[in-house]
């Protein structure tokens, strides 16, 4: 009792340090901080009091399972890393989900060393080898995949992963980083040591019972807590704080208890997005409800339809930039060295674009069916040819469509996927190029100077052609940007800077700026030529990301990207509105409009040079849907059963309902 005394009053009086210069003195804050902290100490207090009171047996169940201890420091210094870079607290909920975790990714491994020890035999020595090494290279790929994304691994890896963009990854590392690779799956084999066989085997049922109720015990305990937790955050949120950030919270706190050996494999068996699969979608009419709260947040309008006039352009060439971030540019972002993006914050300066505009859908071909289709789910059991996009719209005017990616065709069967599903003609790649003599290509693909060269040809040799041009470059694709400009031909805020994207936007600026020195020189740019300068999607938020885009609301799975429109004619852009909020799904519907086009029906974005009384940015990532305006901003979590707010509810029909659509008419 004293004990828990003198541990209270610590707390106490480190909580009140705390809090000692906030006027009124935040009494209920200060309480709950002492009672979290309390906890937490009890909770550290009684695993060093088990572990005192096994103190006999510790040395020869480290001895004996050793493989298990390898596995399990390895997850508490993963789990370490994870903590700070999800800025977690330290509390009682921070530690069990740390504790939970700890047992749910070394319980396997745990299970095949105790049959190992019953029933010792090269074949069982073998299966504890096996799940011993597998469980510990899933979990260095993970952290490796969570350093860039701040996420476990999830499905749609797999979807994009082949050799390609294994030599993609390869190409931009560094001998010590490899080596570095080599040295861990070397320990991680060198480290694997098992006792020969005893006499005296120990209790299986017992020690089977043992892993079975702490596994119970400490899973059922986090979950008991966290509902808990969402009770004081209900009853009592401003003793909290701000409920949304503990809510967060609470969410990087489950991805500590994650059996990373477990999810591993099973987003690799299976697409686990529980929306973005037909057999599981059924149709959903919208309520006189939700089509009110759609109403309010913008999405369902009441006013008419701009409808197209004449072509303001002939030619729209979109060139679409690699994982680049809005704040990735120097004009919206001060902390980074103004030398970075010189001409871009330019262009940025004089010519139309929005300041919120956000991707609609991650990772690229995602990204890039929200741009060319107008839709927040990309389903390829969709008959793809019956529905309407961008590239389909121009071509049956009588305009080229033209996609030009600098990756292998073979990536992610594109040379197929792409055509059938977004419809464009004459679709290019790294094998074309490399037909047309170009050289120095990396393991992702070829380099923007290159993409640039070759859009430049196109455009002149099809001057009196009309024609849709895409452009998609891969010199920003994580984690490794790459530059193609010399150490000392940088300028020094730019080379000297800790962080390799800086080097990167350099490039993408100094290419971007010859390629429109390059465009004027030869007569491209005219008053029916209309140049845009956007991304495919948002970075993945890990990595080198956290650190240049600091607001944590502008770097979630939907988040700001560029855009910009350059042309010599911007008369036809007046109504572009610089701070309205939009996303990916509304850019067809513009340019269709601009190209003097009537967009497809089953579009989902609006035109942005349409006046609205709500602008609006929409994205689906993961079973997520998220939606951004000027006055609010939600997530929402689509398959849970009891959506928060009417907004989340509304939301969700709404995106079912438009997706159930689709699936009909295309069948």
């Amino acid at each position: 009792m004293v004990i828990l005394l003198l541990l209270f009053a610590a707390e106490a009086f480190f909580a009140r340090q705390f809090y000692i210069e906030i006027v009124p003195f935040p009494e209920d804050e200060w309480w709950m901080t002492v009672v979290n902290n309390c906890l937490r100490d009890l909770l550290l207090a009684g695993v060093a009091g088990l572990l005192y009171f096994r103190r006999n047996r510790l040395a020869d169940r480290t001895k004996r399972y050793f493989p298990v201890v390898v596995i399990g420091v390895l997850y508490l210094l993963i789990a370490g890393f994870m903590v700070n870079q999800l800025s977690l607290d330290k509390g009682f909920l921070t530690v069990l989900a740390v504790l939970t975790g700890l047992n749910n990714n070394i319980v396997l491994v745990l299970l095949a060393a105790m049959c190992y020890h019953k029933w010792p035999s090269m074949l069982m020595k073998s299966v504890y080898f096996a799940v011993y090494f597998i469980t510990a290279l899933t979990m260095i790929f993970d952290a490796f995949y969570f350093w860039q994304t701040s996420m476990h691994v999830e499905s749609v890896l797999f979807k994009n992963l082949n050799i390609y963009a294994v030599q993609g990854v390869l190409s931009g590392m560094t001998a010590i980083q490899l080596a570095g690779i080599g040295f861990a799956v070397a320990a991680v084999l060198l480290l694997f040591r098992v006792t020969k066989p005893q006499k005296r085997k120990p209790n299986f049922a017992w020690s089977l019972l043992c892993v079975s109720v702490f596994f119970l015990g400490l899973n059922l305990s986090y979950w008991s807590m966290v509902q808990v937790n969402k009770y004081i955050l209900t009853e009592y949120v401003c003793v909290w704080g701000d409920e949304t950030s503990e809510m967060i919270r609470s969410d990087y706190r489950n991805l500590l208890t994650t059996p990373v050996n477990i999810n591993f494999a099973s987003k690799m068996l299976f697409d686990t997005d529980k929306i973005a699969r037909r057999k599981h979608i059924e149709q959903r009419p919208l309520t006189a409800k939700d089509e009110r709260v759609l109403k309010e947040l913008g999405i369902l309008r009441t006013q008419q339809v701009l409808q197209p006039l004449e072509a303001q352009y002939d030619k729209i060439v979109l060139l679409v930039l690699e994982s680049v971030h809005r704040d990735y540019i120097g004009f919206y972002n001060k902390n980074i060295p103004q030398e970075t993006t010189p001409f871009l914050d330019s262009l940025l300066a004089k010519y139309p674009r929005l300041d919120n505009y956000y991707s609609s859908a991650i990772p690229t071909t995602q990204g890039l069916n929200a741009t060319f289709r107008s839709h927040l789910i990309f389903d390829e059991e969709i008959n793809g040819a019956k529905q309407g996009s961008l590239f389909r719209s121009v071509q049956e005017a009588g305009w080229r469509g033209i996609f030009m990616n600098a990756s292998s065709q073979y990536y992610s069967n594109e040379v197929r996927e792409y055509p059938q599903q977004f419809g464009m003609q004459e679709y290019y790649a790294k094998e074309y190029l490399q037909d047309l003599g170009y050289s120095g290509a990396s393991g992702w693909g070829y380099h923007n100077d290159v993409l640039y060269k070759e859009t430049l040809r196109l455009l002149e040799a099809g001057r009196k052609d009309k024609m849709l041009l895409v452009t998609k470059t891969l010199d920003m694709h994580q984690p490794y940007p790459y530059y193609g400009i010399s150490w000392e031909n940088m300028p020094p805020a730019v080379r000297d800077h800790e962080l390799v994207t800086i080097r990167g936007m350099y490039w993408v600026d100094q290419t971007l700026k010859n390629f429109f020195e390059e465009a004027e020189a030869k007569g491209l740019m005219d008053d029916r030529t209309l140049f845009i300068i956007t991304a495919d999607h948002n970075p993945h938020s890990g990595g080198e990301y956290t650190k240049i885009v600091t607001n944590e609301n502008d770097r979630k799975s939907i988040a700001p990207i560029p855009l910009l429109f350059v042309s010599k004619n911007l008369q036809p852009l007046n109504n572009l509105m610089t701070k309205d909020y939009a996303s990916q799904i509304d850019l067809a519907p513009t340019l269709l409009y601009l190209a003097g086009l009537k967009a497809p029906e089953d579009f989902m974005g609006r035109n942005l040079l349409e006046s609205v009384e709500t602008p609006f940015a929409l994205g689906y990532f993961g079973g997520k849907a998220f939606y951004y305006s000027a006055d609010l901003s939600f997530e929402d979590q689509m398959d849970n059963p009891s959506p928060a707010t009417e907004y989340e509810d509304a939301l969700t029909n709404y995106i079912i309902h438009e997706y159930s659509e689709r699936q009909l008419k295309n069948q």
